[in-house]
This record gives C-alpha cells, structure tokens and sequence, in this order.
C-alpha cells in the first residue's frame, strides 16, 4: 500500500471560511496538512459510501479507513506521524493535554451543535442535510443527533429527548469556559502549544474552537467566551489563512435586506428554505394524486360490487369460518 498513489480522504464540505463542518473531519484534515502528507481531499463525499455511515474515511485501493483513530493510525504507518518532531515528555503531555479537553469541551459541542434543539433544527440540521445526497439527506442528520443522545448520557447525564427545562446545559457551558480560559493560558504568546512546533493537541484544540467560534448558531454561550481570548482567536485564524487558505468554504454572500440595508445571509440557508418550500409542494401534489387514486379505486370497486350483486348466485358463504380456518 502505497499513501501517495491514489489515496483519498473523504470528508464534508466546510462552511464559515473553514474547511469542512466537522469536528472529526476537520481534525482528520489536520493530520494531512501538518505532516504535509501529499493526498487529494474529496469534499463532495457521500457518508453512506464509507462503509460505517459517517465521515471522514480514507480510500487507498479498495481498502477504505473510517474514522480518525484509522486514519492518524494509517498515516504513522507510511511515515507521517504528527507529534514526530515533540520529545518524549512533549508526547505524554499532548496524549494528557487532548484527554482533558475532550473531557470539558466534547459534551458542549455535541449538546450545542446536535442536542440543543433550536440550534439543531434551524442551522445543524441544514448544513448536514445539504452535503448528504437524496433522499438519505431527509433522515441522515437525525443521526447525529442520537450519537449526541448517547454522548450526553454519559458526559452530562441528561436525556436530549427530554423538555429543555430538563437540559442542564450549565454544567457544559461552565467546564468549556473553564477549558478556555486554561488553554489561553497555556498558549501565552507562542505560536503552537508546545512552542514553535505542532502536534495532535494543536490539531484536536483547532478543530473543536474554530467550529465552535464560526458557526452561527442561535444559542452558543462560547463563542463569545473565546472572542474574549485574542491570542486563541488568532491561533485560529493563523491555522485557517495560514494552512488551509485554499480549502476554507463560505457559502455566505452580502443581501440587500427588505428595509434597504446590507445583511449576510447564507447562500445554503436559501437553499434550505428552498428545498422545504419544493418538498411540502411535492408532498401536497403527492398527497392529492394518492386521494384522487383512491377514490378512482373505490369508485370502481362500488361498481364492481354493485355489479356482482345483480349476478349473485343463491350459495350462502360462511365467511366466518373461512376466516377461522385461515387460522
């Protein structure tokens, strides 16, 4: 197996001027740009094709990798691991470091990207939707939501299905700001975490802050925590002009608003209101046909069994007993 020849990794388009949309797909694409590993990047990609139903994966042949434990483990293999260059105390540490922020900040951005309903339904819910081919895209983001589910269970310990007064989402806004202020503290000045090198805990750091500080959600209590925290602020912004100036994706365009002043509004957002607006048309015209139908049957049924009656032959059927017999 050879990673320079025909090697591709899928991933899902990116929105905000990043990359891709997603955590571990943007994590993934960290690997590959720090090591400056020389593989093509498939943003158009089907998630359904990956064997597992999610993204990222990694095609070599007809071998395929899902997942980023696969893929970071593919790339140690053929020679580009990404904390080479950290010494053996830097390595335990960015091993520690990336625990203890999975631990504070995984719950937050699975409850306020997938679990919070109102910023489910009017942002994450879209943005997956449109980068999932049809129909799968109807039902495919329900999926995130139900990994969420189960992420909050056991981080949080509440139900996402349960009512919002239920949701004790304090408990995660309070340990991310936590986690925030620690790892503005422990950047300081220096350009990466551990100096003027980068490692996986650069890349795991990047991935959740910078979908964290761009989305546009409705209610995302961080974001303006981390706006707070210049140099964090600047580390993504350098990571996303510096490494992937020719990946990031926006689909944001300047609109005139109904009163006459400019607003951004989302080319995808009106695609979204599109696509509901064409789908509860389809819906309504499906729905008429299928009554019509049915009454056409039903018409030629009454006929039928008008008809049949005129021709009733005298021999009484006990249908009960034909019934019990199917039995």
């Amino acid at each position: 197996m050879d990673i320079q020849l025909g090697a591709m990794l899928h991933v899902y388009k990116g929105e905000w001027g990043l990359p891709t949309i997603d955590f571990e797909c943007l994590r993934a694409l960290c690997l590959l740009r720090f090591t400056r590993c020389p593989m093509d990047v498939e943003t158009n990609a089907n998630p359904l094709r990956s064997g597992a139903g999610k993204l990222p994966y990694l095609q070599i042949g007809n071998d395929k990798f899902v997942g980023y434990t696969q893929i970071k483990r593919v790339l140690d293999l053929e020679g580009y691991p990404i904390d080479a260059h950290l010494n053996t105390k830097q390595k335990h540490l960015s091993a520690t470091y990336a625990n203890w922020v999975f631990t504070n900040l995984h719950g937050y951005y699975h409850y306020f990207l997938y679990g919070e309903p109102f910023n489910f339904d009017k942002t994450t819910r879209g943005l997956y939707a449109k980068r999932t081919p049809f129909p799968f895209n109807f039902y495919y983001p329900s999926t995130y939501q139900r990994e969420a589910c189960d992420v909050l269970q056991v981080m949080a310990s509440f139900d996402v299905n349960d009512k919002l007064d239920k949701h004790e989402s304090e408990y995660l806004v309070l340990n991310a700001k936590k986690c925030v202020n620690l790892l503005s503290r422990k950047l300081g000045r220096k350009v990466w975490f551990f100096g003027d090198t980068y490692s996986e805990f650069d890349a795991i750091v990047y991935s959740y802050l910078a979908i964290i500080f761009k989305i546009t959600l409705p209610n995302n209590p961080l974001q303006a925590h981390i706006k707070a925290c210049q140099n964090l602020v600047n580390f993504i912004n350098r990571i996303t002009k510096d490494i992937f100036r020719d990946e990031g994706y926006s689909s944001t365009k300047l609109t005139k608003a109904s009163n006459g002043t400019d607003s951004h509004l989302a080319h995808s957002e009106h695609k979204l209101l599109e696509s509901d607006c064409s789908t509860k048309i389809v819906a309504g015209v499906g729905a008429l046909l299928a009554m019509c139908a049915f009454a056409a049957c039903r018409g030629i049924y009454n006929q039928l069994t008008t008809r049949s009656s005129t021709d009733y032959d005298g021999i009484d059927y006990d249908d009960d007993d034909a019934e019990e017999g199917l039995e």
